[in-house]
């Protein structure tokens, strides 16, 4: 074997080495036999259900990983609940406040723990082996078991649903029930109609209602000028200068006038007499007292 060939073996076998280097560096990194070079701190966290969570599973902050379930979950004999170990990177700060929730990807997807930060700048962080309180995100499980009760709800209300059905079949809807709901159906329709033609004997009554009330508003104008018409007629009269504003003003004139009368319906007028100035004066004879009882006592 020449010189030429050994050196083309030398870099094949380098160029093999490098390889199977960096591939293992990459296993290292990337699989879970780089987990043993890794170190961690432990945490302790208690969950009222943490089903479908195993020893192994990750731990995730805002969606990286940041650690794994160092155990499967353990009753604790004081309350209720369990207890799940965490192993968290040592790089790695919890801030104090952070929720851990049970989450899982999908509806059908693993298990694992899911760390919410507080909102603002955290100002104190966990401590190792500290001890803290977990909740559950709701999954398949959660939502079949409330299905499964939510089923049942239903059903119970269908069958209340169905025994007032039957009863309102049976007893409000019954052929006698039906009879007088027809019975008073119709009396209905003819009390309507009756109501219908009062309404149109009104509307006439109403009619002639309007009338009678124009025509005696009418008529009270027409009073109303009447009397206005006759005051006037009667205040021209007492301040006129003929015959009726004398005999409404002056007293002899209307006597001399009454007298006149009188005596043309006595005597007519081809034997017209003043009879009634001497009966006045007969009277007003007779109605003075007499001359002695004039003077006193």
């Amino acid at each position: 074997m020449n010189r030429h060939e050994r050196g083309l073996e030398f870099k094949v076998g380098a160029f093999v080495f490098l390889g199977l280097s960096m591939l293992a560096a990459l296993v290292v990194q990337f699989g879970r036999l780089g987990e043993g070079f890794k170190t961690y701190y432990g945490l302790t966290v208690r969950f009222n259900d943490a089903s479908g969570l195993l020893k192994g599973s990750d731990i995730l902050l805002a969606g990286a990983k940041i650690g794994k379930v160092a155990g499967g979950p353990r009753l604790v004999r004081e309350g209720s609940g369990v207890d799940v170990p965490l192993k968290i990177y040592d790089y790695v700060k919890v801030p104090a406040g952070s929720k851990f929730t049970v989450g899982s990807s999908g509806l059908l997807g693993d298990r694992f723990v899911n760390v919410t930060m507080p909102p603002g700048q955290p100002s104190a962080f966990l401590p190792p082996n500290a001890y803290v309180s977990g909740a559950r995100e709701t999954g398949i499980d959660d939502l079949t078991r409330e299905g499964g009760a939510l089923v049942s709800d239903l059903r119970g209300t269908v069958q209340k649903i169905d025994t007032t059905v039957t009863r309102l079949n049976q007893e409000t809807f019954s052929s006698t029930n039906i009879e007088n709901l027809k019975l008073s159906m119709e009396h209905l329709n003819e009390a309507t109609g009756a109501l219908a033609e009062s309404s149109k004997k009104l509307d006439g009554v109403i009619g002639k209602a309007d009338f009678t009330m124009d025509s005696t508003k009418k008529a009270a104008d027409d009073l109303r000028n009447a009397i206005a018409d006759t005051r006037k007629v009667i205040q021209a009269a007492t301040q006129g200068k003929g015959l009726l504003a004398a005999l409404l003003t002056n007293q002899e004139v209307a006597n001399d006038l009454r007298a006149l009368i009188a005596n043309l319906r006595a005597h007519g007028v081809l034997f017209y007499r003043d009879t009634a100035a001497k009966i006045d004066m007969n009277a007003r004879e007779q109605t003075k007292p007499p001359r002695g009882q004039t003077g006193g006592r």
